[in-house]
C-alpha cells in the first residue's frame, strides 16, 4: 500500500519556452493515498525479430520450474521469475516473409480479396486493443519503432504494398502504423521541439537541449516532492539528456562521412539498437506512451552483423542449410537480439515503482513470425513474455501447448492479461490461459 501526503495529476507537465512541454515520469505522488499496486499503469511492448529463430536452440526441453535455458534465450536467465515462454504454436501462413511480420500482432496479415495484391487491408493488432485499454490520456497513444527501411531488404515486397513490410501495428483494418527508423525524429515526437525545420536545425547547431528551458521549473517542483520522487525526477532528466547526447554523437559521426549510401558503420547499428530501447524505456518512464512496438529488422533483411563477428547478411545466414558454421552465425545473431532485449528488461527491473519495479507493471512480448528460417517454418516459433503485468502474469513458466495451436490463441490470452476482452483474432480457436 502506498500512502502519500500530496497527489499530483498523472498529466502534470513541465512547460518551457514557447510551446515545449515535457510530461513528468510516473511518480509515487501521482498515486492517491491508500491506492493498491494495481493502480500503476500497465506498459505493453512487442519486440519482433526477422528471419526466425532456430527452435532447438530456443525452446526449453521441460516444463518444470527448473527448466534449462537454451543458448539463445540464456541472456534472459537472470529474469527467470518474470518469464513465460510458449512452445508448440503455429504462426500464420501466407506470404513467405511479409506474412511473417505483417501477421505477427494480428494473426492475419494482408486481408484483401483473393488475388488482389494491391489492397492495403488487414486487421486491428493486439497492441492497439491494449492501447484502447491502457493509453488513457498519455501524449502518444502508442509508438512504433524500427531500425531499417526497405532499402536494406532483399527483393520487392512480395507483390504487396510495402506498407505491410513497414508495419507491425494496425489501428484498424485500413490504417497501418509505420515504424519510425530515425531515433532523433522519435525523440522529437516524444518530447517535442517547437518551430520550423530551419529553426530546429539552427537549434541543433547551437547545441541547445530542448530541456534547458524547463530545468528551473523542474527544480522548483522537485523541492515540493518527497525524496523518493526527487530521485525519480533526477534519474529521468539524466536519462533524457543521455539519449539526447547519444543522438548528437550519432549525428556528428554521420555528418563526418561524406557521400555514404550503404550502412555507415557496422557499429552504428548497435548504437541504434541501444538508443531505440532507450526511447522505449523513456516512453514508459515518462508516461508518454504505455504501448510500444519495435521491429528490430525487416523480414528478408540483408543487414550484416560485423560488430559481433558476423559480416554476412542476416537473410542469407538464416538459410543455413544445416551447415554447422552458418547455423552458429544464425544463432549468434539471434542471441545478440535477446541480449539487447535483456538490457531493457534489466532497466525496467531496476526502476523502482511503488513497492515493486516497472518490470512488475509491464508485459513485453518477444518473438518472430517463423522458427527455422532455412525453410521458413511456421511451426513452433519463439514466443516469450517478460514482466509481471501488475500481478496478472506469473513467471518462471514454460507452457508447452498442443502442437500447432494458433499463435492467435496466444494473442487473445495476452489481451486477457491486459484486461482486454478479445473474442477472436484471425484464426484463433480459443485462448491460451496465461493467468
Amino acid at each position: 500500500m502506498i500512502v502519500t501526503k500530496k497527489h499530483l495529476s498523472r498529466r502534470t507537465v513541465l512547460r518551457g519556452l514557447g510551446s515545449v512541454a515535457v510530461t513528468l515520469p510516473f511518480l509515487d505522488s501521482m498515486t492517491p493515498a491508500f491506492a493498491q499496486e494495481s493502480s500503476h499503469p500497465l506498459r505493453f511492448g512487442a519486440v519482433y525479430v526477422p528471419n526466425g529463430i532456430f527452435p532447438e536452440y530456443w525452446h526449453p526441453d521441460t516444463t518444470d520450474a527448473a527448466f534449462e535455458f537454451k543458448p539463445i534465450m540464456r541472456p534472459l536467465e537472470d529474469f527467470r521469475d518474470s518469464i513465460v515462454t510458449v512452445s508448440g504454436l503455429r504462426a500464420p501462413s501466407g506470404s513467405i516473409h511479409l506474412g511473417a511480420s505483417a501477421a505477427w500482432l494480428n494473426a492475419v496479415g494482408p486481408a484483401g480479396k483473393s488475388g488482389d495484391f494491391t489492397a492495403l487491408v488487414s486487421k486491428k493488432s493486439l497492441d492497439q486493443f491494449i492501447a484502447d485499454k491502457v493509453a488513457d490520456d498519455t501524449p502518444l497513444r502508442s509508438i512504433e519503432l524500427g531500425t531499417e527501411d526497405m532499402g536494406t531488404s532483399a527483393g520487392a515486397c512480395d507483390g504487396y504494398p510495402c506498407a505491410f513490410f513497414n508495419s507491425l501495428a494496425w489501428r484498424d483494418e485500413t490504417t497501418p502504423l509505420p515504424i519510425s527508423v530515425v531515433p532523433s525524429i522519435t525523440f522529437e515526437r516524444m518530447f517535442g521541439e517547437a518551430g520550423t525545420t530551419e529553426q530546429r536545425i539552427r537549434n541543433n547547431r547551437l547545441k541547445r537541449s530542448i530541456l534547458d528551458s524547463i530545468i528551473s521549473e523542474s527544480n522548483r517542483l522537485s523541492r515540493t516532492l518527497p525524496v523518493s520522487d526527487r530521485t525519480i525526477m533526477d534519474e529521468w532528466l539524466t536519462n533524457i539528456r543521455d539519449v539526447e547526447a547519444k543522438l548528437q554523437r550519432m549525428s556528428n559521426r554521420a555528418n563526418d562521412l561524406p557521400n555514404v549510401t550503404a550502412p555507415v558503420n557496422p557499429e552504428l547499428f548497435d548504437e541504434q539498437m541501444t538508443i531505440t530501447y532507450d526511447l522505449m524505456y523513456l516512453a514508459y518512464r515518462a508516461d508518454i506512451s504505455r504501448v510500444a512496438t519495435f521491429m528490430v529488422g525487416h523480414e528478408a533483411s540483408s543487414r550484416s552483423y560485423a560488430h559481433i563477428g558476423v559480416p554476412d547478411a542476416h537473410h542469407s545466414i538464416s538459410h543455413h542449410a544445416n551447415n554447422p558454421e552458418t547455423l552458429a552465425k544464425y544463432n549468434k545473431i539471434n542471441t545478440y537480439h535477446v541480449a539487447k532485449l535483456a538490457e531493457l528488461v534489466r532497466r525496467l527491473s531496476e526502476t523502482k515503482e511503488g513497492s515493486g519495479s516497472m518490470l512488475d507493471h509491464s508485459m513485453i512480448y518477444f518473438g518472430a513470425g517463423m522458427s527455422n528460417g532455412n525453410v521458413h517454418d511456421r511451426s513452433n516459433p519463439p514466443a516469450l513474455l517478460v514482466g509481471g503485468a501488475n500481478g496478472r502474469l506469473k513467471g518462471n513458466r514454460h507452457l508447452m501447448v498442443q502442437k500447432d495451436t494458433p499463435v492467435a490463441n496466444l494473442l487473445v490470452g495476452m489481451g486477457e492479461v491486459a484486461g482486454v476482452d478479445i473474442e477472436k483474432m484471425g484464426p484463433s480457436t480459443g485462448k491460451i490461459n496465461l493467468l
